[in-house]
């Protein structure tokens, strides 16, 4: 038997689908959104909420952990990066500089 150190491995995303609280930037709408794929990319799930709350396609939106106050990367699973339960904000994405 080795007693050898090894690198923690990351933990895997969950498998049970997921619900979040989802609220536009303004605050003006929130919803709870629910049976979500947590191996669902972050960006493909901004993308479907902005088009159920009707929200301009032409505009790249993007998900940002409301506890945290950090924008979620879009190609990661949402379950990798926020638990169920969680409240996110819709926020449109924006290149500045």
């Amino acid at each position: 038997m080795s007693t050898e150190n090894r690198a923690a491995t990351p933990e895997p995303a969950p498998t049970e689908a997921m619900t979040l609280e989802v609220e536009t930037v303004t605050g003006t709408r929130s919803f709870v959104a629910s049976d979500i794929d947590p191996m669902l990319p972050a960006g493909v799930l901004a993308k479907t909420l902005s088009a159920e709350l009707a929200l301009p396609q032409n505009v790249p939106w993007m998900l940002r952990d409301s506890a945290s106050a950090s924008f979620l990367e879009n190609e990661r699973a949402i379950g990798e990066q926020v638990e169920s339960g969680a409240k996110v904000t819709l926020t449109p994405r924006t290149h500045l500089g």
